[in-house]
């Protein structure tokens, strides 16, 4: 696997290594949200959204995350497909077919279902670039019960097969750089037991799920982590959405045996594949190792430490708290 340094940085417009920081006293302050000392993240995540689904929706919440993940491994998160669902489950964008002002709010079914039958707003009149605006109006009706047909191109009664699917709106280098800081993530919290507080076991399961996905869309594991799918080489975005279309069933099935370890580690398979598809705009974990339900006070921050050539540590913004990665896999034998 080739040197992906910087790629994530390069994709958001600067470039930086990855940083290795001590890990900081964590506790859990409620559903979604954890604090680092004295500050504290508000984080909406997937599980926010299928446990708290709008009142116009019709489908369970396994069931609907098995769609939505197949959706978006078919047709991506860019288009008026991706549009359909982001609209009904938030409101928090514009509309798929008439592409009118979000509201912020979700829907209701009456709504849902007059923008599934209005005329689309189009570059170009009669164009409907990729079927997207017809698919958006099948993800409309389906949402909000009024037809049954999964809106998908592959699958069905007869099990076909019409489109290989989106290809991955990152490069290989910064998904394997993604895989590196879900790695740091896993050296910073390793296996606790029962006795441990429960933000580091949860935090655990978050990097070992984040490890999970990304190590196979790296072409570092054998077989989809949820499914045991094996494939040719690195999987495609539609044969990982295929793997973690599971995810909803695993984390229901670790609630109902009280295990929310493994409920965190299968909702951090569904984060990566949301960010693997391009709906999530950050990475399940940061440069530092910290999760996205974590607080990263340089999360954002320019690092120069690739240009040097070494870690800058106090005149770098981003690493005066801890170590760059060089820094810190020699530091391993002899702590700075």
């Amino acid at each position: 696997m080739g040197d992906a340094r910087g790629g994530w940085q390069a994709e958001r417009g600067h470039l930086g290594p990855r940083c290795h920081p001590s890990p900081g006293p964590l506790r859990v302050i409620g559903h979604g949200r954890i604090s680092a000392g004295e500050r504290i993240v508000l984080a909406v995540s997937i599980l926010d959204l299928l446990d708290d689904m709008p009142e116009a929706v019709t489908r369970s919440p396994s069931r609907l995350w098995s769609v939505l993940a197949r959706s978006l491994g078919e047709q991506g998160a860019n288009g008026r497909t991706a549009l359909a669902w982001r609209w009904t489950l938030t409101g928090a964008c514009q509309s798929p077919v008439t592409l009118t002002t979000p509201t912020g709010t979700p829907p209701g079914r009456s709504e849902i279902l007059d923008e599934a039958e209005a005329p689309a707003e189009l570059a170009q009149p009669g164009t409907d670039l990729g079927g997207q605006v017809m698919h958006a109006r099948f993800v409309l009706e389906w949402l909000a019960g009024k037809i049954d047909a999964l809106p998908l191109w592959n699958g069905g009664p007869k099990d076909l097969h019409v489109s290989d699917g989106a290809a991955y709106p990152h490069t290989q280098a910064v998904i394997e750089e993604a895989y590196f800081w879900a790695l740091m993530a896993q050296e910073r919290y390793p296996w606790r037991d029962e006795s441990a507080p429960p933000a580091e076991r949860l935090a655990f399961g978050w990097a070992c799920g984040a490890v999970d996905l990304l190590s196979w869309a790296c072409g570092e594991a054998d077989e989809g982590p949820l499914s045991g799918n094996r494939v040719s080489g690195r999987p495609a975005l539609y044969e990982v959405s295929l793997d973690a279309c599971r995810g909803m069933t695993g984390v229901q099935l670790a609630r109902e045996a009280g295990d929310p370890m493994r409920a965190k580690r299968r909702e951090a398979v569904m984060e990566t594949f949301l960010w693997l598809a391009g709906w999530n705009l950050l990475p399940p974990v940061d440069r530092h190792g910290h999760g996205t339900f974590e607080d990263c006070p340089e999360r954002d921050a320019p690092c120069g430490c690739s240009n040097a050539g070494r870690c800058l540590r106090g005149e770098c913004a981003a690493c005066w708290r801890a170590a760059c990665i060089p820094a810190a896999t020699s530091s391993r034998a002899s702590p700075p």
